[in-house]
């Protein structure tokens, strides 16, 4: 399945645990993962446009779901798309995984059609727009937020194109001196939206 053979071991679930992958903490963190692969919808022989892509760890578990399936990271940071690239050959086979130096707005026109698309960083109306415009019939959109800013951004797609709107919290346990208690991470905004003819406005068909 990968070129690390003890990847394998891992299985093709989503929500590898973060230790698996090379990040600098700006990484989707593996319960937040999961439910955006349920919200992906991965299917044999698709290909997904993973956005803000950094550690490009949602591109690297859409490929682990099929041999398969391929997918295209865009990340405009040079250390992460190259931390990206590792992840890939890493727990990925040769070839499912391309990782882009760019902006996403500027790489949109050249990239290969997408089946479903996830934004992890960059978020903006005029990118949401684009990526519905490209999407074919059925296609999926996820993108998440953990700013206030791009929050209202999401919140505002959901209120002209519908789609769910959803917050995670996750809190894990951790020390608090001799005891324990529950550390809570970020809360985090989930957008998932599927193009249909009846998600669209009247006037865009």
């Amino acid at each position: 399945m990968t070129c690390d053979p003890s990847a394998r071991l891992l299985g093709t679930t989503p929500g590898l645990d973060e230790q698996h992958y090379a990040h600098d903490g700006l990484i989707t963190k593996h319960a937040v993962r999961a439910v955006v692969l349920a919200a992906l919808r991965p299917l044999p022989g698709q290909l997904l446009w993973d956005l803000g892509t950094g550690a490009g760890s949602v591109a690297v578990e859409w490929c682990r779901t099929d041999p398969s399936c391929r997918a295209v990271g865009v990340e405009q940071k040079p250390e992460r798309a190259e931390r990206a690239r590792l992840n890939a050959r890493n727990l990925t086979l040769p070839g499912q995984v391309e990782v882009r130096l760019a902006d996403s707005q500027e790489a949109l026109a050249g990239l290969p059609a997408p089946d479903a698309v996830f934004i992890g960083g960059g978020v903006d109306e005029p990118l949401v727009g684009d990526i519905i415009d490209a999407l074919p019939e059925n296609g999926r959109l996820v993108a998440t937020a953990v700013t206030l800013e791009a929050e209202l951004i999401l919140g505002g797609c959901h209120l002209h194109h519908g789609g769910e709107l959803s917050r995670i919290s996750v809190e894990n346990a951790d020390r608090i001196g001799p005891l324990h208690g529950w550390q809570p991470a970020r809360t985090i905004t989930v957008w998932s939206w599927t193009k249909t003819s009846r998600s669209l406005p009247a006037d865009s068909q």
